[in-house]
């Protein structure tokens, strides 16, 4: 269920943020003389409230689920429970799953960088950019807003990363969320990194609103450099 929330939450988002646009917009076009940073204004002003009211939603539809949950639930898991045992007891299975086998940071880096999980290819660009020379910072996680390291350098200014693992191209809602999650986190740039490509409207909002795309090619040749360097 969590994923259809989470369509609900886009779909509410994507909702509000039109209604936003085109109010905002009418207002805009109705008064005459007003500066060019009120429109602007109005298309980033209505992307993020979108993003908030939509997480919002999503949010509250899944605490609205825990708390339906009926009592007689606990008396079935009981039951199936029991029946478990017994099962285990006369076949002699074990109870418990065996754990997905985390991989050490000597792995990740060996490792084809396409058949890392996300959160593995997370933990390779964040080994990367530290020996770049950066303070790296995860964020990864619910309500992340499409950030998930935060690159912090010898400036002192940050850098939203949202780090994707895709084998389709990555769209341009990506771009529009990272804007939005920059400015939510206070980075003074932003960064995606992907194993793929970008899409052309991808492509065409990240130069409108100055954040950095680095396509599959590109992120092959840095980290074929990076891993040479270190001997791997």
């Amino acid at each position: 269920m969590a994923k259809t929330y989470y369509a609900e939450g886009r779909q509410v988002a994507y909702v509000i943020r039109g209604l936003l646009i085109l109010g905002g917009l009418g207002v805009y076009f109705s008064i005459p003389g007003l500066h060019w940073g009120f429109f602007f204004g109005i298309l980033l002003g209505s992307v993020i409230l979108g993003e908030i009211f939509g997480g919002m939603w999503t949010n509250k539809r899944r605490k609205d689920k825990k708390a339906r949950k009926p009592a007689k639930g606990a008396n079935v898991k009981q039951s199936s429970a029991r029946q478990s045992s017994a099962t285990r007891a006369k076949t002699n299975i074990p109870s418990a799953k065996a754990p997905i086998k985390k991989l050490t940071d000597a792995q990740i880096l060996k490792a084809d960088v396409r058949t890392l999980s996300g959160t593995d290819f997370e933990r390779l660009m964040e080994l990367y950019y530290i020996d770049q020379g950066y303070t790296v910072q995860r964020v990864g996680g619910s309500g992340d807003h499409e950030v998930d390291l935060i690159l912090k350098g010898k400036e002192g200014y940050k850098i939203a990363v949202q780090c994707k693992r895709w084998k389709q191209d990555v769209g341009n809602d990506i771009v529009l969320r990272l804007k939005a999650g920059k400015q939510v986190h206070g980075s003074y740039d932003a960064w995606i990194v992907t194993t793929s490509n970008f899409t052309k409207a991808a492509k065409e909002a990240a130069d409108r609103l100055n954040i950095k795309l680095i396509n599959g090619l590109s992120l092959d040749d840095r980290l074929k450099r990076w891993k040479t360097k270190r001997g791997v």
